[in-house]
């Protein structure tokens, strides 16, 4: 009697939400069109704007990957100085977005696996993608959180 109450409330449990549903690309695409403010494509490949950075969200559910990026300029006119900044920024007031270079560009980028992600997490990708881009050259921060530098340093 025991095993079967157990087994029943194992059950209830899982179907009562304790366990939040895979996200889906319709879902993704969704949480970040309601954000933008203007957006086309789908199936994969979105741009949108938000905040009036130009930023695409790209998902591949075979791979169950996605990335939410922001192109931000031309990562061959970096200076030196610029690319100690965004390695730092990196390790501290970027959070879960990052620098990151494809092709000669420089990206504020957010990648991450597609079904683990929560409608939180999508919000919370965009706006730190944004602030990111449009931070670099300042704070160079995705306007979340910071690490304190002197408490990391040593």
């Amino acid at each position: 009697m025991k095993k079967l109450l157990l087994v029943v409330s194992l059950l209830l449990c899982s179907k009562l939400g304790f366990a939040a549903d895979a996200m889906d690309q319709v879902t993704l695409e969704r949480v970040v069109k309601t954000m933008a403010q203007g957006s086309k494509g789908e199936k994969g490949v979105v741009d949108f704007n938000f905040e009036q950075v130009l930023m695409y969200l790209i998902s591949d559910t075979t791979h169950n990957r996605m990335r939410i990026i922001a192109p931000i300029t031309d990562a061959n006119k970096l200076s030196q100085a610029q690319i100690s900044a965004i390695l730092e920024a990196n390790f501290h007031q970027a959070l879960d977005a990052r620098y990151a270079v494809s092709k000669g560009v420089l990206f504020s980028t957010y990648i991450h696996p597609l079904a683990e992600l929560t409608e939180a997490q999508i919000q919370s990708a965009v706006v730190q993608v944004a602030n990111l881009a449009l931070s670099f050259g300042t704070e160079y921060s995705s306007g979340v959180l910071s690490y304190n530098k002197e408490k990391s340093e040593g």
